[in-house]
């Protein structure tokens, strides 16, 4: 169970580097990568950088935005030979982001609205479904922010984080057989940003978002067959996850028509060593000996920090169109023997585009695209249907992002 459960907390946050993290939450950082953060073209700055909410002009700005995410299947062949395909995965999510004026000299507030993950992953094959036979979760994060200007060029930034996670998790151990989990958390934590403008076309930025913890809940039913009936259990499971922090510093120059975007993340995955989780409805379960190892085997990471470099162009074609083009490498945040099939972390490419209208003074339409690209990975820790390991290779992954948004002003 610790492995699922894990499994969904670990692809709930934004800054699960390596997993199926989504940092884009707007059509402006899905054509840009999201190395939108020196610069920002609209509200959205109050998610990426705050800080520069100080640089839009004196209205509202509000904008909205719908994604569709889609995981394509994943092959896993193991050094036996036999091959093994997971379910390809489809899902809508809408974010949303608004900055006020100077409502008071120097002074402006934001709020952020994001879904910073939409994963699912699902094995029908009895020797894979014992891991992972089928997850979904829920996420959404709210970050109210609030701006200050120092100066006409340097401007700060404070804001709260709410992140919340609810998943639903299956597993099939066949005749053995079948358990269920359900569970939510909610955590917090804070993020600052910085920009400076030492002239109106080259920006600096730092952003940086604390670590969250959560304090996950959850219910388990389990139910086990012949003589590992003693181990079925029906009731309480909580963890406490923390999610790393991660810096990111950006740099944007405006030439001609064009403007190119540099960011460099640094995620502090390096606190995830392992996890072991309570089981609150004590019963005769725990002390059987087969209970430790289909229900409470300690879950080992090891985990490393990682760095993912981003870049940007956007080119504006005339006052109302604008073009953006972006690229990024992101690492792996695992070795092979802590890859498993609930979460194949893999070092991954991305290719992104999308466009902007302005159709009038105060309506855009922007849309993005975001083409991910996962590279091939052994692993040699896998979890089959008998709770032994076996190993083989990941082959390559894809998974695309294609959002909307409407932005207004006023």
């Amino acid at each position: 169970m610790k492995k699922v459960l894990l499994s969904i907390i670990m692809a709930s946050t934004l800054l699960n580097a390596g997993g199926y993290k989504v940092p884009e939450q707007s059509a402006d950082s899905l054509g840009l990568a999201a190395s939108n953060v020196a610069f920002s073209f609209g509200a959205d700055a109050a998610y990426f950088n705050p800080a520069n909410m100080m640089f839009l002009d004196g209205r509202h700005h509000i904008e909205s935005t719908l994604g569709w995410f889609h995981i394509n299947k994943l092959e896993f062949k193991s050094d036996s030979g036999k091959s093994y395909k997971s379910e390809k995965f489809d899902s809508l999510a809408g974010t949303f982001s608004f900055v006020t004026p100077e409502i008071y000299e120097n002074w402006k507030f934001g709020l952020a609205l994001a879904v910073p993950a939409a994963v699912g992953v699902s094995w029908e094959d009895p020797a894979t479904a014992f891991t992972a036979k089928r997850f979904k979760l829920q996420v959404v994060e709210l970050n109210p922010t609030v701006a200050y200007r120092i100066n006409d060029k340097l401007a700060v930034a404070l804001g709260a984080r709410g992140v919340y996670t609810k998943g639903k998790i299956a597993s099939d151990f066949g005749q053995i057989g079948y358990r269920e989990i359900k569970g939510d958390g909610m955590g917090y934590g804070y993020n600052v940003a910085l920009t400076y403008r030492p002239i109106e076309d080259l920006s600096f930025a730092v952003t940086y978002r604390s670590n969250v913890n959560l304090d996950l809940k959850g219910h388990t039913d389990a139910d086990f067959n012949g003589a590992l009936s003693p181990i079925s259990y029906h009731g309480k499971t909580k963890v406490k996850i923390p999610l790393p922090a991660q810096l990111v510093l950006a740099t944007g120059y405006k030439f001609s028509d064009f403007t190119l975007l540099l960011a460099f993340e640094r995620t502090y995955w390096s606190k995830f060593k392992g996890y072991d989780f309570e089981y609150m409805d004590k019963g005769p379960a725990h002390s059987h000996p087969a209970f430790a190892r289909f229900m409470d085997d300690p879950v080992i990471k090891n985990a490393k920090d990682t760095n993912t470099y981003r870049l940007g162009l956007a080119y504006d074609v005339n006052e109302k169109f604008r073009l953006m083009a972006g690229f990024a490498y992101d690492e792996d945040i695992t070795s092979s023997k802590h890859t498993g099939l609930e979460l194949p972390n893999t070092t991954s490419k991305v290719y992104s585009f999308g466009v902007n209208y302005k159709f009038t003074p105060n309506l855009e339409m922007a849309l993005g695209y975001v083409y991910q690209h996962r590279d091939k990975k052994r692993a040699t820790g896998i979890t089959n249907s008998i709770a032994t390991k076996m190993s083989g290779e990941f082959d390559t992954g894809t998974i695309q992002i294609l959002g909307t948004t409407f932005k207004y002003t006023f």
